[in-house]
C-alpha cells in the first residue's frame, strides 16, 4: 500500500471519529437554535441571535490567539514547570483581555443596546452574554491544555457533548418555563460554568494544576498575537450579516436569516470532520518533500464534494419547507435566503481543505489576506444589499464572499505550489453532478405537487427524504457512468462497506486498480 493510500485511510477513520462528535454538537447547536426558533416569535429570536454574535466575536477576540497556542507550547515543552507556565500563561493574558472586553461592552450598553436591539426584553440578555465572556475564554483555555496533553477523550466529552447537550437542555427548559428571552442568556452562562468545572477538573487529572511554574508571555504572545485577526476575521465571516441586518434593518430580519444561516451551515460539518487529522498529515508530508500532499487534498477534496452533494441539491429544491420543518411556517420566508446561502457553503465545501493545505505549505500569511479579502467583499455587500434587499442582500453577500475566499486560496496554491484539488478524473465527476442532477432534481419535485408544499409539514418530511434518498443513489450512478472513479475511492468504499455492513460490488468493479 503506498504512503498517500495509508494516509488517506488514516484520514478517514480519524475524521469518522471526529465526525461523530461533531455530528453531536452541530446537531445540538442546531435544536438549540430551532428550539428558541420556534418558542419565540422572529423578532426575539433575532434580539437572541445579535447577542450572540456579539458574545461570539468578542471571546474570539478576548482569547487573544492562545486557544491555539497554549496546546502548542504545552506540547513542545517536557518538564511540568513549563507545561503549568503555558497553560497559566494562557489563562492569565487572555482573562485580563476578555475582562477589559466585558467591561468596555458593560459600560458602552447605553450606545449599543438601542441601535442594535428593538424591544426591551433584549437588555437583561445583553448583560448576561457579556458577563459569560471570561468564562468562556477560561473553558477555551482549558480545552487548549486538554489538547496540549494530546487527550482527544477529554476534549469531546466537554466540548463536543457537555457543553452543547447542558445549554440545549437549560435553554430549552427555561424558555418552556416562560423565564423569556434573558432564559438564553441564562442557559448559555450556567452551562460555561458547570463546563468549566469539569474541563479543569479533567485537566487536573492529566497533570498537577498547582505547583512551580516559569512563565512564557513574550514567547506566546508573538506566536498568537497574529492568529487574532485571522481567527476574528473569520468569525466576522460568519456574524457580519447578523450584526448588519440588526443595525440597518429590524431584528425580525435578523431572525428569518438566522433560520436559514445554520441550516445552510450543516454541510460544513463533513469538511471539518476531515479537518481533524489533515493539516498535521499534510505537514509531515510537505516536511518529507512528498508530493502526496497534493494527491491527499485532491481526493478528500472529492470524497467532501461527493457526501454533501446530494444534501446540496436536497436544499437547493425544498429551501422553504426544509426551512419550515425546522423553525415553523412562520420563518419559510427565509427559502430564499437558504437557497443562496447553500450555494456558499456548498461552494466551502467543493474546494476542500484548502487553508489547511496553505497552513501546511507554511503560506500562512496568505490564509490572513484571503480572509481579510473576503471580510472586505462581505462588507461592502452587505452594505450595498442590505437596505434595499434585506434577508436576500445579507445571504448574497455571505455567499459572495465565501466564494472570494476560496477562489483566492484557490489562486495561491496553483500559482505558488502548483497544488490543485481539480484532476483530469475528478472534473469529469464535478461537472456531470450538477449538469445532471440539479436538473433532475427540479424536475422530480413537480411529481409530487401536492404532497411538497409549506404547511404540509407532515407530507414533505418523508417526501424529502425519499428525495435526498433517491439523490444519493444517483450521484453514485453518475459518478460511475462518467468514469469519475480512481483507485483511492476503494478506501472509501471499504470504509462506507464496513460502517453499513452491505457490500456494493457494483460499484467496486468500476474502480480502476492501482
Amino acid at each position: 500500500m503506498s504512503t498517500h493510500t495509508e494516509d488517506l485511510s488514516k484520514l478517514l477513520s480519524s475524521a469518522a471519529l471526529v465526525f461523530v462528535g461533531s455530528v453531536i454538537a452541530s446537531t445540538s447547536t442546531l435544536l438549540e437554535r430551532v428550539v428558541v426558533g420556534r418558542l419565540l416569535p422572529p423578532t426575539l429570536y433575532g434580539e437572541y441571535s445579535i447577542a450572540l454574535a456579539i458574545f461570539t466575536l468578542s471571546a474570539t477576540f478576548g482569547a487573544a490567539g492562545l486557544t491555539q497556542g497554549v496546546p502548542r507550547f504545552m506540547a513542545r515543552f517536557d518538564t511540568p514547570e513549563d507545561k503549568r507556565g503555558a497553560w497559566l500563561t494562557g489563562l492569565g493574558i487572555s482573562l485580563g483581555v476578555s475582562s477589559l472586553i466585558t467591561v468596555s461592552l458593560l459600560v458602552g450598553s447605553p450606545f449599543l443596546i438601542p441601535r442594535l436591539f428593538e424591544t426591551d426584553a433584549a437588555a437583561p440578555m445583553y448583560y448576561v452574554f457579556v458577563v459569560s465572556i471570561p468564562v468562556y475564554v477560561a473553558f477555551k483555555i482549558g480545552i487548549g491544555g486538554i489538547r496540549g496533553e494530546e487527550n482527544t477523550r477529554y476534549k469531546l466529552l466537554t466540548q463536543n457533548l457537555f457543553y452543547p447537550l447542558v445549554r440545549l437542555t437549560l435553554i430549552a427548559a427555561l424558555l418552556l418555563l416562560g423565564v423569556g428571552l434573558v432564559g438564553t442568556g441564562v442557559g448559555y452562562l450556567v452551562a460555561l460554568v458547570g463546563v468549566t468545572i469539569l474541563t479543569y477538573k479533567l485537566l487536573s487529572r492529566l497533570f498537577t494544576l498547582r505547583g512551580e511554574y516559569r512563565l512564557h508571555g513574550r514567547q506566546m504572545t508573538a506566536f498568537s498575537a497574529p492568529l487574532v485577526v485571522s481567527t476574528v476575521i473569520n468569525v466576522l465571516l460568519t456574524r457580519t450579516d447578523t450584526l448588519m441586518l440588526g443595525y440597518l434593518r429590524s431584528s425580525e430580519l435578523v431572525g428569518i436569516y438566522n433560520a436559514a444561516y445554520p441550516l445552510a451551515g450543516v454541510m460544513l460539518v463533513v469538511l471539518s470532520a476531515f479537518g481533524y487529522m489533515y493539516l498535521p498529515m499534510a505537514s509531515r508530508l510537505d516536511g518529507d518533500e512528498d508530493e502526496s500532499v497534493g494527491r491527499i487534498y485532491e481526493v478528500t477534496t472529492k470524497w467532501v464534494y461527493l457526501s454533501v452533494f446530494p444534501m446540496f441539491v436536497t436544499v437547493l429544491v425544498f429551501p422553504s419547507d426544509i426551512v419550515s420543518v425546522a423553525f415553523g411556517a412562520g420563518y419559510a420566508g427565509a427559502g430564499a435566503a437558504l437557497s443562496i446561502l447553500i450555494v456558499g457553503s456548498f461552494t466551502s465545501a467543493a474546494f476542500g481543505r484548502n487553508r489547511e493545505t496553505l497552513s501546511a505549505l507554511g503560506a500562512t500569511k496568505f490564509i490572513m489576506v484571503s480572509n481579510a479579502v473576503a471580510f472586505v467583499v462581505n462588507v461592502v455587500l452587505n452594505l450595498v444589499l442590505i437596505p434595499r434587499y434585506g434577508v436576500v442582500g445579507a445571504a448574497v453577500a455571505s455567499t459572495g464572499s465565501y466564494v472570494s475566499l476560496n477562489l483566492v486560496v484557490y489562486g495561491f496554491l496553483r500559482r505558488r505550489f502548483g497544488i490543485s484539488p481539480f484532476t483530469r478524473s475528478s472534473m469529469k465527476t464535478y461537472a456531470a453532478l450538477p449538469l445532471v442532477l440539479i436538473p433532475l432534481g427540479f424536475a422530480l419535485k413537480r411529481v409530487f405537487p401536492a404532497a411538497v408544499h409549506v404547511g404540509a409539514l407532515p407530507g414533505s418530511v418523508p417526501v424529502i427524504a425519499a428525495f435526498a434518498a433517491v439523490l444519493v443513489v444517483a450521484t453514485v450512478t453518475v459518478v460511475v457512468i462518467v468514469g469519475g472513479l480512481e483507485p483511492e475511492d476503494a478506501i472509501l468504499l471499504d470504509f462506507v462497506e464496513d460502517t453499513v455492513g452491505v457490500r456494493v460490488p457494483f460499484v467496486r468493479r468500476f474502480i480502476p486498480e492501482d
